[in-house]
This record gives C-alpha cells, sequence and structure tokens, in this order.
C-alpha cells in the first residue's frame, strides 16, 4: 500500500527523519511508536499529504483510500453530528453540482475537461456509496453508540464522543488504510476496550499512533519504532518489539566491545611497526606499516556503531513524610449534583493509611468532580469528606490548571519554597527539562511537558497521600513506566484516576468503581475486576455493529463452574507469566546499563520463552472464554 523510500524531513537546521525506508502491506495492522517529539505526527502527515518530505518519496497506490483520525479533534460550532459525518460526500455533491452547472454554459471546446472532471468525482462519489451516504451514516453513528444523535449539535459531544464521531466519519468512506493518531484519548476504560475489539477484527489496514500499551499489544501486527531521526520495523506487537529491542541493544553492545578491542589491537600493531620503520633500513617494513594503516582505516570505517538508547527515561524517587494516622480518606453522604444533572447521591468509601486504590467509571459518571472536592474540601473537621490529619495531599491534576500560564517554569517551581534558579533546575532536570527550558511559560508547554513538570512539583513537596488524575495523559511510553515504577516503590497512599490499564495493573491494589450514584469497592487489581464485571469475553460477529447493540442490552452469560475454574487457572498463569516478563525486561535493561552482554544475552532468551508461553496461555483463554 505505502512505499517509503529515502526520506528525508528537516525543519531548517532541525533534522526529523534522515534517510529512513519503510513499507506498509494490504491489511497490515501497524503501531507507530517512540518518544514525544521524535517525529511520529509528522510521518502521519507526510503519508496524508498534508506535509511534504525534504527528500525521498512516499509512494502510496493511487486506488488506496486514507480515512484520518488527528489526536486534536476540532469540529466547527453550530455543526450537527451528521453535518460532521457527511461532510466529505457534501463537498464531493457540490462540486458536482457545479461541474453540471458549467457544462450547460460552457463552449464545447471545454467540454470535454469538463466531462473529465465531472468522470473523476462521480468516480469517486460512488466509491465510497455517496448516494447511500445518509443512510449509511445513520446506521454507523447508531452502531458507535450515538444513535438518534444526529441533530444533536457537534459542541454539546463529549471528549470522548468526539473521537467516536471523528471514527465514524473516517470509517463511512471506506478508507483501505485507517490512521489513528492516539485513538484512546477521552475514551474510558469500557470505550476503549471496544476499540481494541473492534481494530483487532477490522478487516483493512490500521496505523496506530498509541501510548496504551494493551491497546498495542491487542491490535497490532507490527511496530515501527521512530527514533533518533530513524524509523525501524519490528514483527509483531509492542510486547515483541521491547524484547527484540532491548536483545538487539545487547547484541549490538557486545559487538561494539568485541569490535574495540580488536581496533585498538590493531592500533597497537601500527604504533609497533611505525617504531621499527623508523629504527630499521629495511623496506619491508615500510611495507608491512602501509598495510597495517590501511587495515586500521578500514576497520575504523566499518566500525560497529556504539549503542545508544534515544528514550530518555524520566527520573523520579517518590519521598514522604511518614504518618501514624490509620485512616486517609472518608467520605460519609457525599452527593453531588448540577442542574439536573446526578452524579452522587449519599455515597461512601474509606481509604486507609498505605493503600494504593484507583478511582474508576465512565466518563460523565463524576470522579474528576469528587477528586476535586476532595482536595478543596477535604479537612478531619469535615464530616463528609474527612483527610487524616497527618497527611499532606498532593494533587496531579488531569486538567492542568494547577499552573499559571504566564509563569514560567522557574517561577512555578521557585514559589514552591526558598529555592534559588540552581535548586529549581535540579528539581525538573530528572524530568527531561533543559536549562533553557526554565525561561518557558507554563502556557506554552506540552500537555506531556505539564504532568511532568506537576510529577516534579510533587516529588520536592514530599507528599504522603497521592491523588492523580490521568497522571499519564500526554506522557510517552517509557515516561509512563517510569511513574509507574516510581509509584509501586511509594510506600504511602495512593488515589489515581486513570484509564491506562497497564499503569493500574502495576500501581493499584483495591479498586473504588463510582456505580449508580454509588463508590463501590472492589478488593484485587483492576484485571481482577474486569474479569469479576466481565465473567465471559463478549462474543462478537466481527461486525462493527456490535457495540450499539452491546450498548443497549446488556445480555446475561452464564458458564459452568468447570469452565470458571478452567479460565482462573489460565489466568492466574497469565499474571505470573506477565511479572515474570516485566522483572526480566528490567534485569535486561540493568545489564545493559551495566554493559554486561553475557548476562543480557542470557536474559533475553529466558524473555523470549516466556512470551512465547503468554501467546500459547492467551490462545488458550480465548479458546476457553470466547
Amino acid at each position: 500500500m505505502i512505499n517509503i523510500i529515502n526520506l528525508s524531513k528537516d525543519y531548517g537546521t532541525d533534522t526529523i527523519f534522515d534517510n529512513i525506508s519503510l513499507r506498509m502491506n494490504t491489511g497490515e495492522k501497524v503501531g507507530l511508536v517512540g518518544p514525544n517529539g521524535s517525529g511520529k505526527t509528522t510521518l502521519i502527515k507526510m503519508i496524508t499529504r498534508d506535509e511534504e518530505p525534504s527528500k525521498g518519496h512516499i509512494i502510496i497506490d493511487k486506488n488506496i483510500r486514507i480515512g484520518y483520525v488527528p489526536q486534536y479533534i476540532e469540529f466547527e460550532k453550530n455543526l450537527t453530528l451528521f453535518d460532521v459525518i457527511l461532510m466529505p460526500f457534501n463537498t464531493l455533491s457540490e462540486q458536482l453540482r457545479d461541474l453540471e452547472i458549467r457544462m450547460a454554459s460552457s463552449p464545447e471546446e471545454d467540454l470535454e475537461k469538463i466531462l473529465g472532471d465531472y468522470q473523476r468525482i462521480r468516480d469517486r462519489y460512488d466509491e465510497i456509496d455517496g448516494d447511500s451516504a445518509p443512510a449509511n451514516g445513520e446506521k454507523i453513528l447508531d452502531s458507535l453508540g450515538l444513535e438518534n444523535r444526529g441533530d444533536q449539535l457537534v459542541e454539546t459531544l463529549s471528549g470522548g464522543e468526539k473521537n467516536v464521531l471523528a471514527l465514524a466519519r473516517a470509517l463511512l468512506t471506506k478508507p483501505d488504510l485507517l490512521i489513528l493518531d492516539e485513538p484512546g484519548n477521552h475514551l474510558d476504560y469500557r470505550g476503549l476496550a471496544w476499540l481494541e475489539k473492534f481494530l483487532s477484527e477490522y478487516k483493512e489496514a490500521v496505523l496506530i499512533v498509541s501510548h496504551n500499551r494493551y491497546l498495542l499489544d491487542r491490535v497490532c501486527e507490527k511496530i515501527i519504532a521512530v527514533e533518533g531521526r530513524k524509523a525501524n520495523e519490528f514483527a509483531g506487537n509492542y510486547s515483541y518489539y521491547r524484547m527484540n529491542r532491548l536483545k538487539s541493544l545487547v547484541n549490538q553492545q557486545s559487538d561494539f566491545i568485541s569490535n574495540q578491542k580488536k581496533i585498538k589491537r590493531i592500533e597497537a600493531l601500527v604504533k609497533k611497526f611505525q617504531h621499527i620503520a623508523t629504527a630499521t633500513a629495511d623496506p619491508s617494513w615500510g611495507q608491512r606499516l602501509r598495510a597495517m594503516k590501511t587495515r586500521y582505516d578500514r576497520e575504523q570505517k566499518n566500525a560497529v556503531q556504539k549503542p545508544q538508547d534515544f528514550e530518555k527515561k524520566i527520573q523520579m524517587d517518590f519521598q514522604s513524610d511518614k504518618t501514624k494516622a490509620d485512616i486517609a480518606l472518608q467520605i460519609r453522604g457525599y452527593s453531588k449534583s448540577f442542574d439536573q444533572l446526578h452524579l452522587f447521591d449519599e455515597a461512601e468509601a474509606e481509604i486507609s493509611c498505605g493503600e494504593k486504590v484507583a478511582l474508576i467509571g465512565s466518563n460523565g459518571c463524576g470522579k474528576t468532580t469528587l477528586i476535586r472536592d476532595i482536595v478543596s474540601l477535604g479537612d478531619w473537621d469535615n464530616n463528609i469528606i474527612r483527610v487524616g490529619p497527618s497527611l499532606t495531599m498532593g494533587y496531579c491534576s488531569q486538567h492542568q490548571e494547577i499552573f499559571n500560564p504566564e509563569a514560567s517554569i522557574e517561577d512555578e517551581i521557585r514559589s514552591l519554597g526558598s529555592l534559588t534558579r540552581s535548586d529549581a533546575y535540579k528539581i525538573v532536570a530528572p524530568f527531561n527539562f533543559t536549562w533553557e527550558d526554565m525561561e518557558k511559560k507554563t502556557g506554552d508547554l506540552s500537555g506531556g511537558e505539564k504532568n511532568r513538570l506537576q510529577m516534579a512539583r510533587l516529588i520536592y513537596l514530599k507528599t504522603n497521600f497521592l491523588i492523580l488524575d490521568e497522571p499519564t495523559n500526554h506522557l510517552d511510553i517509557l515516561s509512563s513506566e517510569a511513574v509507574e515504577e516510581a509509584l509501586a516503590d511509594f510506600d504511602v497512599t495512593l488515589l489515581v484516576v486513570s484509564h491506562d490499564r497497564y499503569f493500574l495493573e502495576k500501581t493499584v491494589d483495591r479498586i473504588i468503581e463510582v456505580k449508580n450514584k454509588k463508590l463501590i469497592s472492589f478488593d484485587g487489581s483492576f484485571s481482577d475486576w474486569w474479569r469479576s464485571a466481565n465473567p465471559v469475553k463478549p462474543k462478537s460477529d466481527g461486525r462493527i455493529a456490535t457495540r450499539g447493540s452491546d450498548r443497549r442490552k446488556e445480555k446475561s452469560r452464564t458458564t459452568d463452574s468447570k469452565q470458571v475454574k478452567e479460565i482462573k487457572a489460565i489466568e492466574d498463569r497469565i499474571a505470573k507469566l506477565e511479572q515474570e516478563k516485566t522483572d526480566l525486561e528490567s534485569h535486561i535493561n540493568e545489564a545493559f546499563t551495566r554493559v554486561d552482554h553475557k548476562k543480557g544475552r542470557d536474559l533475553s532468551v529466558k524473555l523470549e520463552k516466556v512470551n512465547s508461553q503468554l501467546d500459547k496461555l492467551y490462545s488458550q483463554w480465548e479458546e476457553v472464554a470466547g
């Protein structure tokens, strides 16, 4: 479908890509990954012809239809949902009407060109079934859970609903390649589960830019990794990419060390031959010296490159003042309404000190509202929202409103205490901020930069009750993993709102669900809760329409006790191997850092076996539960 040949992209003196070559085949599902700012969105814009390469070529089959859903979705005001999804068809329809008018009034010598233009646009209109677009648009809105809302104004939709609407518009044009830039943004956990299922069963090619590791593992069969001005292809899903990348780094490190030893031996021989040739009149030593210099130059030219880990991982180390309190948070009789919208009705919950708890629920159920009330109203003397008297709350906001947009990074950090510019820089430097960044206004920062700054602030404050609302939003995968690792080692109280399944799995041990205006507690991990809430994998006919029917009617599903036990046994083995996989990846990274290539290779072999076992177990789980 797409062939990228020797492509380079520059912005002035800044090189984004340098001589990359890639290809994408019909029906492939590909994940595009890399650190923030590495050029993923730029590559997509070149594929969609919104930008041109500086050098090289992107060859796309002329018959390929591309549907693109960008990361940031903006719709014009006063448009209905029907207006939005029918926009591509209306544009073509207007062009056809304009050409029909021109045909009626143009001289005969211009008719051939006008007829050619008309036929070309008409063919495109027929290819996407333009005459049936209104009826198909209604069906697709219904299938995606937006039934009977075609006349609703688009500005009244939530962020997640706007994402779904943009997907509906793209799908209605019947694309051969669907490009999605962070498709999970604004979707709740049920929306993400549906998206994973839909993309897995989608028959055409998909190119996904995402930081959602679970989505990349469930959907993708190839990964394109963008790093260090290059782009490399890896067969398999995200987990296989991580494993093969670690193996590649370890092997390259081993080859680099061996090659450097060889070059040093040749260099020593050059010096030795030079000394002998100078001290003797024998011309043969001059010849041997020239031959050895030629060999040395050749080895230098073909030297194995030193392996580089282009992913700059933020450094985090949460510390806090210890507390002897038993109760971290106690909620009694909490009710909340906005006009006719009733979010909570006499809700109750309790969190003990030292617990790590996730607050989950569908979009719009009131999670962020509750979090903000805890932060602003929580106090030991508050009878409804009581917070332990010796606890200091630290808040990371999803909407990042805690910063003054006109203040610089330096201003925000120095306002926390008696700090010099140098002190402030030491606080933010582990989060990949440079000395020059200190002068940036917080209002000009990206979403990921603001989240990293919030984390730096929390670490300095040494809070012992962390309240985090979507802390990994806008962070790349390595930064998310750094937050996970730091929180896993953080021995104090945590209350977190997140839709990132990987993140929740590694950080929390209890779930509080917002359901029917109440707070329902569940002891266990997110996966335990998910299996409890969805005991059997939903059946699917592979059609997009399943989402609408699933959402409107929850079918009762039963299974016999023998099947339940078998499913539970497989899930327990999967959980154990997933933890072993995480540990091995961490140890391989450590071996790479210590230049212990032998241990790195040995661990890589073990990691490959674990991934193979996991693949078999997941297949077994699908057979038994499906």
